[in-house]
This record gives C-alpha cells, structure tokens and sequence, in this order.
C-alpha cells in the first residue's frame, strides 16, 4: 500500500478558510476540517497542538486575505475614502470572513486611539491631512469618523442584509468624509 500523502499547514488552513468562507468561524473544527480535507482529526492534531494554534494561524491568513483585498482597492486620491468603500465590500463580498475579522472580538481591548497610531492607518491619516489641511489629530479625527461610519454600513449589510448598492455606498462615505471634515460646531448647549 503506498503511503497516504502527508497533510501540510498550508493545506490545513487553505481548508479552513474555505470552511470559514462557506460557514463562518464557528464551522471550523476538527472534524469538519478532516472532513474537508478528507482525512481523519489525527494528522490535524500532528501539526497543531490544538484547534486554538490553528485558529490563531487562521485568523493570520485570513488578515493576509483582507489585507490584499484592501491594497487592490485603494486608491491614493483619497485614501480614507476608498478605504471605506473597499471595506463596506469585502464585507458584502465575503460576509463569513468579514464577521471572523471584524464581528468576532478580535479587536477586544483596543482603544479608539490605538487605532488612530496604528502604523497601517498612518499613510492613510497623512493623505487625510493633505486633502483637508488641517492638523494630524484633525486627520485622526475625520480618520476615526469615517472608519466607524464604514463599519456601521458594513454591518448592516452583513448582519441585516440591507440592500445598498455600490453606487450609493460611495456617495454616502464620500459625503461623510467631506462632512466629517468640516469644522465641528461650537460645542456650547450640547447634550450627550
């Protein structure tokens, strides 16, 4: 009998992010990773110390998918605007995915400033300031504005399956951004 064909990291986690793809997150484990994978839980078990390692490597290469689906999208124009289109799309696009990444806890503990100084939203705060003018934590502010209203369009769509059209996406996070730029009223009388 010739040897069974050895199961590879690679090949474990191509499986498990086309089980999280077609099902969500919560569809992967053990068995119905051997399933797709045609194989039993045992060779799983020999490259992973448990589902928790391949998890964590899951969510690595799945943040290397998102990541790429985001570089092809934007646009140096305006960053922060395709930015947010391009994340309200992958979240229509791949809505499994979406909800591991960003619906799943995996941002618990981060602060709305530590976003803001994240090194991979630097380039798109800097062209913020560009357009607008104003200072750097003007652009972390129009920043953070923007991120929170793309997600907020994202989660409906993914959650609610709230039909928006790409064209109307677009205008409503052009119009935000534009909006979020304008110097912010007075804030006398406010109430919160």
């Amino acid at each position: 009998m010739p040897p069974q064909p050895k199961l590879t990291r690679d090949a474990a986690i191509a499986a498990a992010v086309e089980l999280v793809r077609a099902s969500g997150l919560e569809s992967v484990n053990a068995r119905s990773l051997a399933a797709r994978l045609d194989t039993s839980t045992k060779p799983l078990f020999r490259l992973y110390t448990g589902m928790d390692e391949l998890k964590r490597h899951l969510i690595d290469e799945l943040n290397v998918y998102y990541n790429a689906y985001m570089d092809e999208r934007m646009t140096d124009g305006n960053r922060l605007v395709s930015q947010g289109i391009a994340y309200i799309s992958f979240a229509r696009t791949e809505p499994h995915i979406f909800n591991a990444l960003f619906m799943n806890c995996t941002m618990a503990g981060s602060t709305l400033q530590g976003v803001s100084e994240a090194e991979w939203n630097r380039a798109t705060i800097e062209n913020v300031q560009a357009i607008t003018g104003g200072t750097d934590a003007d652009a972390r502010a129009i920043f953070l504005k923007v991120w929170l209203f793309s997600h907020g369009i994202a989660t409906q769509i993914v959650s609610c399956e709230i039909d928006i059209p790409d064209g109307t996406v677009a205008e409503l996070v052009e119009d935000a951004f534009w909006r979020f730029a304008q110097p912010a009223p007075p804030r006398k009388g406010r109430t919160h």
